[in-house]
């Protein structure tokens, strides 16, 4: 690959096509929050969070132009190394850096994309389908809105998308789950239900665990709504608790806590 994305324009609409929704709702939610302002991210403030989501936009941007122009792929760099200069900044820099990237990522996601819908580039020590960073992004800014702003009818929308549930369980299917966390259920029994869509199991696997879609025949030992559900498998609950029950007990509850702490 030898093309790389032209001059940005501030007006030119690819800059937002893969994330309008996403990006737009998080966008406005971090207009009216401080950068002091706890989250639902443990020990991150607004100011870590929106250099979190800097960072990670920058780190495929730098994945792919590489990609484009036939260069070697830098090695992914760790959270903390990527991220490290960004906390640092002033706040309303941040915060500009985080539109810049997000401009910058949707280019050349979309010139990669014309050039070869189904390209694959290595990524954090395996191989990336490229159109799965656009899913990835859209379900990380749809859940860091949601740490900053919590339940409400726009979060609710966002996170019910059943393609990021999708890519949650079959993109991030080992990540998301923790390999070190006391497993004491048979295989397969930790279910987690919704209405109108496939459950996803956690999986006891010899190599490992990880998150698969179920069949309808098995009971489910925890039932969510559909953003709900998503909020659990990355390792959120919902403000309001009663959008999750557990028909299996309260011990199911504590176990699925545990295996899914987090990304």
């Amino acid at each position: 690959m030898t093309n790389s994305p032209g001059p940005r324009s501030p007006l030119d609409p690819i800059t937002t096509h893969y994330l309008s929704s996403e990006q737009e709702a998080f966008l406005e939610t971090l207009e009216n929050t401080p950068p002091d302002a706890l989250t639902a991210c443990e020990l991150w403030r607004t100011h870590e969070l929106v250099a979190h989501l800097t960072a990670g936009a920058i780190e495929i941007s730098l994945n792919l132009e590489a990609a484009l122009d036939g260069l070697p792929i830098p090695v992914t760099r760790s959270f903390e190394e990527r991220e490290a200069p960004y906390r640092e900044m002033a706040d309303q820099r941040l915060r500009n850096e985080l539109l810049t990237s997000l401009e910058r990522v949707s280019r050349v996601l979309h010139a990669m994309l014309v050039e070869d819908p189904d390209a694959v580039v290595p990524w954090n020590g395996r191989s990336m389908v490229v159109a799965t960073f656009v899913t990835h992004l859209r379900s990380e800014l749809a859940l860091h809105r949601w740490d900053l702003r919590g339940d409400d009818e726009i979060g609710f929308t966002l996170l019910s998308q059943p393609e990021l549930t999708a890519h949650a369980v079959t993109v991030l299917g080992t990540v998301l789950v923790d390999q070190t966390a006391r497993w004491t259920r048979p295989a397969g029994s930790l279910i987690v239900g919704t209405l109108d869509a496939p459950s996803v199991v956690v999986s006891q696997e010899s190599n490992g665990r990880q998150l698969v879609f179920g069949d309808d025949d098995s009971d489910p030992t925890i039932v969510a709504d559909t953003a709900a559900r998503l909020l659990l498998l990355w390792g959120r609950m919902p403000n309001d608790p009663r959008r999750v029950s557990a028909p299996g007990g309260p011990n199911a509850v504590a176990e699925l806590r545990a295996l899914l702490s987090g990304y």
